[in-house]
């Protein structure tokens, strides 16, 4: 079990259901594991769904230090050496894609393949990162002071969402639901230590990464198209899949065709 410097526990919330091939569904931010669910059939696979550090039902410490990408690694290392004896497929959405990458370079030999949906391998240019990183840390701390409806009103309404405004109502429902059941501490937490300006940049590692990897993205979502045409262009045994008439979260604006192109990327010899 790990426990924060304080000795609170970190233990993650998991759904486990299933049986064959694992695969380990990781969410975004403001998400939790339900945001992923219904991507990877359970009759098929089995699947593992925890809510991150700060997220959903699993713990939201005080502590700073457990939300960094290296803790948030560790903690799922954790989770799946409890949960598995075979190396599983690490599926991972913006947020989750970025420590789903940091994984697999920390503990490739548990990973038989990644997905990465709208993921990045961080930001190269350090003038770049430090200013992603106090804009992150701004935003977290109004946050912590206007609480969490005010912030869902203001992230849904950011332009990386901007497609998912033609989303069914059902659809735009159960997403601010998700996002209006977090706890502003943990979510203001995980946006000011797991920020992407904070985070090791893996670009110059990724011609090493021997891991099949396929890579996602929404036809809408330029800046993350352009990322993983250009991560397909530099590993080794990636593939890149754009998804028609979706944006960032391609697995909830258009799910027909990402669980599509993911059910043949688990099929692969």
């Amino acid at each position: 079990m790990l426990r924060t410097d304080s000795g609170e526990a970190v233990d993650l919330w998991v759904r486990d259901e299933g049986e064959g091939l694992p695969v380990v569904l990781l969410h975004g931010f403001t998400g939790s594991g339900e945001s992923m669910s219904g991507l990877v059939s359970s009759s098929t696979n089995r699947i593992i769904i925890p809510d991150l550090i700060g997220h959903g039902l699993s713990p939201a410490p005080d502590e700073l230090s457990v939300y960094r990408m290296n803790e948030m690694v560790e903690q799922l290392h954790q989770l799946i050496q409890e949960k598995l004896n075979e190396p599983a497929v690490l599926c991972g959405y913006s947020m989750g894609a970025r420590l789903a990458l940091s994984y697999a370079f920390k503990h490739a030999q548990e990973i038989s393949g990644l997905v990465l949906i709208g993921g990045t391998p961080g930001i190269e240019d350090q003038e770049e990162a430090i200013e992603r990183a106090g804009k992150d840390a701004r935003l977290a701390s109004w946050i912590e002071s206007a609480g969490v409806s005010a912030f869902v009103d203001y992230w849904e309404r950011i332009p990386l969402f901007a497609s998912q405004f033609h989303l069914p109502d059902v659809t735009k429902k159960s997403v601010r639901r998700i996002r209006l059941a977090q706890r502003s501490h943990g979510i203001a937490n995980s946006l000011r230590m797991a920020s992407t300006g904070l985070m090791r940049s893996m670009w110059g590692d990724l011609e090493e990464l021997q891991i099949s990897t396929l890579l996602i993205t929404g036809a809408y979502d330029e800046k993350f198209t352009g990322i993983a045409q250009q991560m397909e262009r530099t590993l080794p045994s990636g593939r890149h899949a754009t998804i028609p008439d979706a944006g960032h979260a391609a697995h909830i604006e258009n799910p027909v065709v990402v669980k599509s192109y993911i059910e043949e990327f688990l099929r692969r010899p």
